[in-house]
């Protein structure tokens, strides 16, 4: 639980700055939540493209969850940066946070935590669909992400992809 709360709370931590200012998640993020496979040294020209859709797609899927999250936060009457004290606190009690956690904080933040947890078993398949559509396995689409950040040459070609 120590880790989930973490993961939920750093998310969180990107919501203000991206609905104030519009930015998708970065594609590290998103990545990071497809599971973990043997990279390939390489990618063809249209699996790139493909990549670089899905890549879209997820960012599109990303700031959906975001919002939500961020819904289910202010529902609960939390902000993003009293969620993740309270959840840093968890992980550590003896943490150098000052912040006392009332009863009723600590309600708000179970309830606003069991809605994010469902806000992301919702979205997990929408972001294998995502990266389905566009024709690739997600085991392919994390070999090609992890091809392109060990490979400056199809970084660029990613990057110069339309």
């Amino acid at each position: 639980m120590k880790k989930t709360i973490a993961v939920f709370a750093g998310a969180l931590l990107f919501v203000p700055s991206a609905i104030a200012q519009a930015k998708p998640p970065s594609q590290t993020l998103i990545t990071q939540a497809i599971s973990p496979q043997r990279a390939t040294a390489s990618a063809s020209p249209l699996e790139l493209q493909q990549f670089a859709q899905a890549i879209r797609q997820l960012k599109k899927v990303e700031m959906e969850m975001q919002q939500k999250m961020a819904e289910a936060l202010k529902e609960e009457r939390l902000t993003p940066q009293r969620f993740q004290e309270i959840g840093e606190r968890q992980d550590n009690p003896n943490s150098s946070l000052t912040a006392d956690i009332s009863t009723k904080d600590q309600q708000r933040f179970d309830k606003a935590l069991t809605k994010i947890k469902q806000i992301q078993q919702d979205t997990a398949p929408k972001q294998s669909r995502a990266v389905r559509l566009q024709g690739l396995t997600l085991e392919r689409f994390d070999q090609i992400g992890r091809a392109i950040e060990q490979n400056p040459t199809l970084k660029r070609q990613l990057r110069d992809n339309p």
